[in-house]
């Protein structure tokens, strides 16, 4: 056989089908759509996911709560099994992805995606293989489309240093001012008064996502939390 020196994606390899022994021509395009979508190949930190709009999510499968299908920037909770395609348990990595930024990207066309926060993870009752994301929708585009393919891997911004700042406060002494920064951890705090100078007041944190500060005089200024 002559050598193709220009290779498409419509070229053709033969092979044997599994199913009856019959020889078939296989197009190098489908052959790398199973690839894609059967976890037979693992890129590291990224799962092959198909999204189903209704029911419990069965091996390499996920669901909303709720079922239906959505856009990104109104999903709150989805269910991810943690068997994938191959029958492998992926249990562990999706325990990892907890307190972590996450991305949902369809694989054959990655622009339409979400990215988002996990703030809680429950896994299955007993006997149940899969796994409740509760997410806060952080930036995307697009949404969920049913059977489509999806790769579920962390945020490439999640090892990005999480940070806020407050618009200018006018702070009253001795009055605490709650600061909502939904940062999902414990930062540090800075002050700054209008006049470039650096202020300390009585921090209290409520959670991962809000905390008080108090200082002993009034003043305008901004807080940076870092």
């Amino acid at each position: 056989y002559n050598l193709d020196t220009s290779v498409s994606k419509t070229d053709k390899v033969i092979g044997t089908d599994s199913s009856g022994n019959t020889t078939k021509n296989f197009n190098l395009e489908k052959i790398a759509g199973f690839l894609n979508t059967s976890s037979l190949i693992n890129v590291n930190g990224q799962l092959v996911y198909q999204f189903k709009n209704q029911g419990t999510p069965g091996n390499g499968e996920f669901t909303l709560s709720g079922g239906g299908v959505s856009n990104f920037n109104v999903i709150t909770s989805a269910i991810f099994s943690y068997i994938n395609r191959n029958a492998q348990s992926v249990q562990s990595f999706l325990n990892s992805l907890n307190g972590n930024d996450i991305m949902i990207a369809q694989a054959d066309n990655p622009g339409n995606y979400g990215i988002f926060a996990v703030t809680n993870l429950t896994a299955g009752g007993e006997g149940e293989e899969y796994s409740t994301f509760t997410l806060s929708f952080k930036e995307g585009n697009g949404g969920l489309l049913a059977d489509s393919y999806y790769n579920l891997s962390t945020s490439p911004k999640s090892g990005a240093d999480k940070n806020f700042v407050s618009s200018n406060i006018s702070f009253s002494a001795d009055v605490a001012e709650t600061i909502n920064h939904n940062l999902n951890k414990f930062p540090s705090v800075t002050t700054v008064d209008s006049a470039g100078s650096h202020v300390f007041g009585d921090v209290q944190h409520i959670n991962t996502n809000s905390f008080t500060i108090t200082f002993t005089s009034s003043f305008t200024g901004k807080v940076y939390v870092n």
